[in-house]
């Protein structure tokens, strides 16, 4: 461990991080951060191997899951300096066969739009079918969400081309035209490192190591398995069951069709390197990567999709937290939960990574900015303001929601309460206006608004950053 005091209480930052760990049940966690180019606190917490007691490390290496978009993004940027890609052009411009079911907004949707989660495209369950075709099982899995475990039924999408037939062929519709609704498309991301593939001539993975890893010296970074494996530490990967059990996995999670949008593996040494980039406005020692208005157009708040939470270019963007701005992303995928993300005005940048599902990462990250900007470690990014409302308000919100993701959020009443039951599990909710509230997940809220058409009628929730139809006005529990 490397640590500096000045703002930072590494002890009271310990503690926070210990007691979270230990109410979540994570094996392991590592964070660092940078401060004006210097690396200032490095520490491993827990173990990258329970079952052999292997301690996290500075170096152990984990999945960043989605912390991968922002890399994406950044590699579209290096392109666009080129001139061999421009944001405000269509997609269809580079990827020639892509179309979606409504063939008038085909050529209207732009790569800002796959930028930036506007696209129209709702959750689908690609990404799922890719994992589970691609994906070693573990021998005691669970039934996959979308399949019921049976790999024989998702159909084929190993590579761009079957996910762009996939868009174009699944049955859905869009959300709306391209840049009405935010919505979370893992799809989008997916399908931007095909067009960093078909304008640089090089693999994404080739092209992120020449342009992006190899310049910063991330050396413990990239999206290939087998070269990960020659790390010499990887964490095992973690999760619960339905009946919250921890299980251990040696299976990392594959899909080739969306290695841009979540498949990258690093550890925190690099990731520093890599937010360094971002508080140096794209310059790495004397060799500018990117140019400054390159970097400002990634973190531009283009879309609000949570209260003071705005979506940019791979990043989320807080423009005004106890005035500074808070700019992160965070990662989730089977034994993988990571965020990222610096404050500009302090030269600050730090990356905290788990080997657990649904290890509240983004909290931990953000204790450790509240100590640095002498906050209470518990500052929330957005404070909750209930605003009790009138029965016939609750009742707009009762109902099943359903995305194609396979996430499933049930809204129902229980003694004039508002409950969620979100995949098998009731969490209390509390309104925060008229159509707006927060669902208390663990100590962490989640943000929920819903969504209705000109006639007043609910037709879907806005659940975090993605929008999910409305299935039944009725819940089944």
């Amino acid at each position: 461990m490397r640590e500096k005091n000045g703002f930072f209480d590494p002890g009271a930052f310990q503690a926070f991080t210990d007691g979270m760990m230990e109410k979540h049940g994570a094996p392991g966690v590592c964070v660092g951060m940078i401060h004006k180019g210097e690396v200032v606190y490095l520490k491993g917490f827990g173990y990258r191997n329970l079952e052999e007691k292997l301690p996290v490390t500075e170096n152990t290496v984990f999945g960043v899951a989605s912390v991968t978009k922002s890399f994406t993004a950044l590699a579209i940027s290096h392109l666009c300096e080129k001139g061999l890609v421009s944001i405000e052009e269509p997609v269809n411009r580079y990827l020639h066969n892509f179309r979606v079911p409504d063939p008038k907004f085909t050529g209207k949707i732009l790569i800002h739009n796959f930028l930036t989660h506007t696209s129209g495209i709702p959750p689908l369950p690609s990404l799922n079918y890719a994992i589970v075709e691609s994906s070693q099982p573990d021998e005691k899995k669970e039934p996959n969400k979308e399949t019921g475990g049976k790999r024989d039924e998702v159909p084929s999408l190993k590579d761009a081309d079957s996910l762009i037939e996939f868009i174009a062929t699944h049955e859905y519709r869009l959300l709306g035209a391209p840049g009405e609704f935010v919505s979370y498309s893992n799809d989008c991301y997916a399908l931007l490192g095909a067009i960093i593939q078909a304008v640089s001539g090089d693999t994404y993975e080739d092209f992120l190591q020449e342009n992006i890893l190899k310049p910063l010296g991330m050396n413990n970074t990239t999206t290939r398995l087998d070269k990960m494996l020659e790390f010499p530490e990887v964490t095992r990967l973690y999760y619960k069951d339905r009946d919250d059990s921890l299980l251990g996995s040696d299976n990392w999670q594959e899909a080739p069709a969306f290695t841009a949008c979540g498949f990258l593996k690093s550890s925190v040494p690099d990731l520093l390197k890599y937010l360094n980039l971002y508080i140096n406005e794209g310059r790495v020692g004397e060799l500018r990567l990117v140019s400054s208005p390159s970097v400002s157009r990634m973190i531009t708040s283009y879309y609000l999709y949570n209260p003071d939470r705005w979506y940019g270019y791979g990043f989320n963007v807080r423009p005004d937290y106890h005035g500074v701005t808070l700019v992160q992303h965070s990662g989730s995928l089977k034994g993988v939960a990571s965020n990222i993300g610096y404050v500009p005005e302090r030269d600050l940048g730090v990356a905290v990574l788990s080997n657990m599902s649904g290890f509240p990462a983004s909290k931990v990250w953000l204790g450790a900015v509240n100590l640095f900007l002498g906050l209470d470690v518990e500052t929330p990014i957005t404070e909750r303001e209930i605003k009790p409302q009138p029965m016939d308000r609750l009742v707009k919100f009762v109902g099943t929601y359903r995305s194609g993701e396979g996430a499933c959020v049930k809204l129902h009443i229980v003694d004039g309460e508002i409950k969620a039951t979100v995949d098998s599990k009731t969490y209390s909710v509390y309104t925060t206006g008229p159509d707006t509230a927060v669902i208390d997940v663990d100590g962490v809220d989640d943000h929920i608004r819903l969504l209705t058409d000109y006639d007043g009628k609910v037709w879907a929730l806005r659940y975090g950053s993605r929008v999910i139809l409305k299935e039944t006005d009725e819940v089944e529990l």
